[in-house]
C-alpha cells in the first residue's frame, strides 16, 4: 500500500469516493488489505490515523467515523467483533459504533465495552407509544408527543400525499416506537405499491391505504413467525403477561430481544413488551387475549 495520502480540498474532495469505488470494484484490493493487516493491527491503525490527519488538514474539520449496522448482525458475530474491542478503539479520532441492545445484557462484554469506551455508551431508547399502565387497556391512548414525532419522520420519508389520511399514525402504532421498524414497515408498504404501479394504468392514483398496510403487516408477521419454536412462544407469553421475562440473561430471551420480537422500554425502570406485530401473531394463535 502506498504511504503517501493525497486529499483534495474543498474544490474537489474525492478521497472517500475513490476509496469506496476501489474497494467495491476490486476484490483483489480487499484481499490484499486483509492479508497485509489482519495480523498487524498497529500498522493498520497507523495508516488510518495518517488518512484521518490528511483529511483534517485538507478540510480544517475533525474526523468522525460512523460504523453502522453492527446492530443488525447476529449475536455470535457481534461477540466475535467485540472480541477485538481494543483494536476497534485504537484509532486517534472519534468513532461511533452501533451495537444490538442484546449485547448489553452480556455481563463480561458490557463491562469490556464500558472500560474501552470510558463509559461512553449511549442507549437509544425506544419511543414509548403507550404508557405501561395503559398498554393492556381496552381503549389505549397513545402518548401524543411520541406519536407525532414518529409521524413527522414518516411524512418526511414518504410524503403525506402518498398515504391515505391517518395511515401514517396506523404505521407508527404498529412500529412499537422503534424507528428501524417504522422504516421497515413503511418500506414494505412502498414495495407493495411499487408492484401495483408496474401493473396499473392509473399509477398516479396508487397510495398507501389500509389494504396495502394490512398486506405489509402480514408479511412482517410471517417474518417474525418463521424462527419461533415452542420455547420462544413460552417466553413471549410470559413477557406479555408480566412485562418481563423469567430470566433476562437467558440466551433464548436475548435472541428474541435481538430479533425485536421483544422490545425494551424505560421510564424510571426497565420493562418489556412484545412488538405489536408479534402481539397480533399470538392473538391469532389464541395464546393471549386480543
Amino acid at each position: 500500500m502506498a504511504t503517501g495520502v493525497e486529499v483534495k480540498g474543498e474544490a474537489g474532495f474525492n478521497l472517500f469516493s475513490i476509496i469506496q469505488n476501489k474497494l467495491k470494484a476490486e476484490a483483489s484490493v480487499r484481499n490484499e488489505l486483509k492479508r497485509e493487516f489482519e495480523r498487524n493491527v498497529s500498522e493498520l491503525v497507523a495508516k488510518i490515523n495518517l488518512i484521518a490527519a490528511a483529511v483534517e488538514s485538507a478540510t480544517s474539520k475533525q474526523v468522525l467515523v460512523i460504523i453502522d449496522d453492527l446492530d443488525k448482525l447476529d449475536l455470535a458475530t457481534v461477540q466475535e467483533v467485540y472480541g477485538h474491542i481494543k483494536a476497534l478503539f485504537s484509532p486517534g479520532f472519534r468513532i461511533i459504533y452501533t451495537t444490538p441492545i442484546a449485547s448489553l445484557r452480556d455481563g463480561p462484554l458490557r463491562a469490556n465495552m464500558i472500560s474501552e469506551t470510558d463509559d461512553q455508551i449511549v442507549q437509544m431508547q425506544v419511543a414509548k407509544i403507550f404508557k405501561k399502565v395503559n398498554s393492556r387497556a381496552e381503549v389505549m391512548e397513545p402518548i401524543v408527543e411520541n406519536r407525532q414525532k414518529l409521524c413527522e419522520v414518516l411524512n418526511k420519508r414518504i410524503g403525506p400525499q402518498l398515504m391515505e389520511p391517518e395511515i401514517a399514525e396506523t404505521i407508527v402504532l404498529k412500529s412499537g416506537g422503534v424507528l428501524r421498524e417504522l422504516i421497515r414497515l413503511a418500506n414494505k408498504c412502498c414495495r407493495i405499491c411499487l408492484r401495483q404501479v408496474r401493473r396499473s394504468q392509473n399509477a398516479d392514483e396508487i397510495v398507501i391505504n389500509q389494504a396495502v398496510f394490512d398486506r405489509a403487516v402480514q408479511d412482517m408477521r410471517l417474518d417474525f413467525e418463521a424462527p419461533l419454536g415452542k420455547a420462544d412462544y413460552e417466553i413471549l407469553q410470559a413477557t406479555y403477561a408480566s412485562f418481563k421475562p423469567e430470566d433476562p440473561k437467558a440466551q433464548a430471551f436475548l435472541d428474541l430481544l435481538h430479533g425485536l420480537h421483544i422490545l425494551e422500554y424505560r421510564n424510571g425502570q426497565i420493562w418489556y413488551d412484545l412488538h405489536p406485530v408479534v402481539t397480533d401473531l399470538l392473538v391469532l394463535k389464541e395464546m393471549i387475549d386480543g
